[in-house]
């Protein structure tokens, strides 16, 4: 019986360590372009491009401006956001095919935030309509999801069950979604194998895990107001400006925040 308990005690200390410390090898790069329509009011479309790493267990999704601001290799509470600062998808999620778990991570100065969710939120139909995408035989399925409902396309020539942002479960690698309002549409521009490999490791016990949706108020916050909120911080204490200037900055900061009504997702999973 004691034998029992050590092993169980055991594997549940393991389970949780790998929690925290996560690593792999990235074997390919998938480039998608996103055009969506931030603001539900206006007809103008943005459009960013988007990576997705993938390793044997897990990938990494965000965008390729967080990309390019910020190395793979994600050791704690350190980040640029120089580059990353010109994106409007902010969220960077790492999917973890062996433990049917998504991490969702989001730097807030000056703290890396996280939530995590099972991967299997989604109940797919596969369809038998096919046609070619970038020479890749793909087949169609339907979903719904955050208020939403999609159609991906799939291709089982790369027998890779991930595709961009939280999309996965199919049996293969998704080329192609979009939600039938064609307001969110992630497309195929890419896939690149990786020669060497990229080493990927990230340590979430420096990070600080929250629920999604107090992330989302913290980051409201901060974007409506980054002054004080640094201040708040302990950060840029001395620098002070003029109060009509900063009330004037809010009420810019504020104005844009209300064109971004339109997130990917419209309701909470």
């Amino acid at each position: 019986m004691k034998t029992t308990i050590s092993i169980l005690v055991f594997f549940i200390s393991i389970l949780g360590f790998s929690q925290e410390k996560l690593r792999d090898n990235f074997n390919y790069k998938v480039t998608y372009k996103l055009d969506f329509k931030l603001d539900s009011t206006s007809s103008k479309v943005r459009t960013e491009y988007m990576i997705l790493y993938i390793g044997d267990n897990l990938s990494q999704f965000s965008s390729r401006a967080h990309t390019l601001a910020n190395p793979i290799v994600r050791k704690g509470n350190s980040a640029s956001t120089s580059r990353a600062a010109v994106t409007k998808f902010f969220l960077v999620t790492i999917k973890n095919r062996s433990l049917s778990k998504i991490y969702n991570s989001l730097f807030i100065p000056m703290d890396q935030f996280y939530y995590t969710q099972s991967s299997e939120l989604f109940d797919w139909k596969i369809e038998n309509q096919t046609k070619l995408i970038e020479g890749y035989k793909v087949q169609k399925a339907a979903t719904s999801f955050a208020g939403r409902d999609y159609v991906a396309w799939f291709t089982p020539e790369i027998p890779i069950s991930d595709g961009p942002y939280k999309f996965n479960g199919l049996p293969g690698l998704i080329l192609e979604i979009a939600d039938k309002e064609k307001e969110y549409v992630f497309t195929f521009v890419g896939l690149e194998k990786l020669t060497p490999r990229i080493p990927f490791k990230i340590n979430f016990k420096s990070y600080i895990s929250d629920s999604r949706e107090k992330i989302q108020k913290r980051f409201y916050t901060y974007r409506k107001d980054p002054m004080t909120y640094m201040r708040a911080q302990n950060v840029n204490k001395q620098n002070k400006i003029p109060p009509a200037y900063h009330k004037k900055m809010v009420e810019s900061f504020t104005k844009m925040l209300e064109k971004e009504n339109n997130p990917i997702e419209l309701e909470n999973n």
